[in-house]
Formats: C-alpha cells, sequence, structure tokens
C-alpha cells in the first residue's frame, strides 16, 4: 500500500513541479501571506492539481495544505501539501524552491516527497524504509565534530518579535563560533533534503514561525537517511535535525 500512495506521490508532484517551472516568468502574485512573503498564481494552481490529483486516487483521504487549509483532517490518511515552498526564491526565477508533499496516517508521519523542479531533484522516503534522491540511496552525515561541520540554519524573519530575533542571533553567534560554517537559504524543505544527503551537516531552525507544510516531508526524509528530528525549545518551536551526536552537541552548545 505505501509503495503504491509513495508511487502516485511522485507522479503527482513531479508533475506539479513541470507545472510551476511553466508558469515562470513571472509568477503572479495575487496577495501577501499572514507572515508576510507573496502567493502567487503558482502557488494556487499547483495547489489545485496536486489535491484533485490526490482526490481522484485517494478520495477517503484528507488534506492539509499550505494556502487552501484543512480538509477531512479526521480521516485516517491526511496529505500535508506545501505546493512552492521557497515562494520568495520563486518569484524572482532563483532556482531554489520545491514541491514538498507528505502523507500523516493515524497521526504519524509515514512518507516525504520533495521536487526540486529546476534541478529535476526528487527526494523520498517511507517510515521504515530507506531515503532516497532520484532513486539513490542517500544518508546523513557521519561528521560527528562540531568544528568541521557545516550548518543549515533558519532564523527568524523581519515580521517576527524583537525579542525573538534577538535571542536567535545570540544563538546564531555563539553557532559561528563553534562552527566551520554556517548557511541561511530559508526553505525548510530543501534544507532538510539538504541535510538528508550530507550536503549539510546538520539543520537547525531558531525561527517560530514556521508551519508544518514547509517541513513535514523532509522531516520523514532526514529520518529515513539515519538522522534525527528533534523539536526544542519553547513549546517545542526550534529544530535540531541530523546525525545524533551533532544534533546533542548543537543542542547543548545552544542550550535547547
Amino acid at each position: 500500500m505505501m509503495k503504491h500512495f509513495l508511487a502516485e506521490a511522485k507522479r503527482i508532484v513531479c508533475d506539479a513541479g513541470m507545472m510551476a517551472k511553466e508558469i515562470l516568468p513571472p509568477s503572479r502574485v495575487l496577495r501577501p501571506k499572514k507572515h508576510g512573503g507573496p502567493v502567487t498564481e503558482g502557488d494556487i494552481r499547483v495547489e489545485k492539481y496536486v489535491i484533485c490529483e490526490l482526490k481522484k486516487q485517494f478520495p477517503d483521504h484528507g488534506f492539509d495544505s499550505e494556502e487552501r487549509g484543512q480538509e477531512n483532517t479526521d480521516a485516517e490518511c491526511v496529505w500535508i501539501l506545501d505546493p512552492i515552498d521557497g515562494t520568495g526564491y520563486y518569484v524572482r526565477d532563483v532556482p531554489l524552491y520545491s514541491v514538498s508533499l507528505a502523507l500523516e496516517r493515524n497521526k504519524e508521519l509515514v512518507l516525504g516527497v520533495v521536487y526540486m523542479p529546476e534541478l529535476d531533484r526528487i527526494y523520498c522516503a517511507i517510515a521504515g524504509q530507506c531515503a532516497t534522491m532520484n532513486d539513490r540511496k542517500i544518508h546523513c552525515s557521519d561528521e560527528v565534530h562540531l568544528s568541521q561541520a557545516s550548518i543549515f540554519l533558519e532564523i527568524p524573519s523581519g515580521t517576527s518579535s524583537t525579542a525573538e530575533q534577538q535571542w536567535a542571533l545570540e544563538k546564531m553567534s555563539t553557532l559561528i563560533q563553534k562552527v566551520y560554517r554556517v548557511r541561511i537559504m530559508g526553505v525548510g524543505s530543501l534544507g532538510l533534503c539538504f541535510c538528508a544527503t550530507g550536503g549539510f551537516d546538520a539543520y537547525v531552525n531558531l525561527g517560530t514561525m514556521w508551519k508544518r507544510h514547509d517541513i513535514a516531508a523532509g522531516q520523514v526524509i532526514v529520518r529515513e537517511a539515519g538522522g534525527e528530528f528533534s523539536y526544542l525549545g519553547k513549546r517545542g518551536r526550534n529544530i535540531v535535525a541530523g546525525p545524533a551526536a551533532l544534533c546533542s552537541e548543537i543542542q547543548e552548545l545552544i542550550n535547547l
């Protein structure tokens, strides 16, 4: 059953990614999001396509989509969709965006698919099985030394409170002094997938305004690539993901 779910998810997400790519340039901005960033024609069309296709295949499933909201979320299976993660890049024709789709079954994340249309990379995982990129098995970094680690970092946006911004900047300063390098890109799905391939040694989210649409698929992919994924800090609003030993060092360093 899960293999069937994955096959359909891959097909639909790849088609949706090609749709998003064809809409550029530029994808018309329709309105701002509640917490900043644009909602584009690409977001709406991709979202509509993915949900319609999933409903054809799985009419009894529920949906939780970033722009459209929730539908039938009491169902056994609920699809979690971010039609375009990285919209800020998308509208500027920067190729750092994705279509991100996860499946939750009985409230547990069991499947994740993230597709980068511009690079034609698809990251996939089923809980309890391996994670792949373009059908090749991937694995998190084996790095155990913080001083040699390259960190994918997310920090609060300008719409966050001053206190949240200052707290995150203090934690970032501590990290910069102890790790090899810190990189900030602001696309959660891609950060987690890059961590799952070992391209980054760990993923650290110091923001508090992320949505599960951004990180649900990547969470499954990181875990099935041999990494940990932990919600930390106040009310679990911060995230550390990657190799267990490195995650423990990071948590201790920045006191999460």
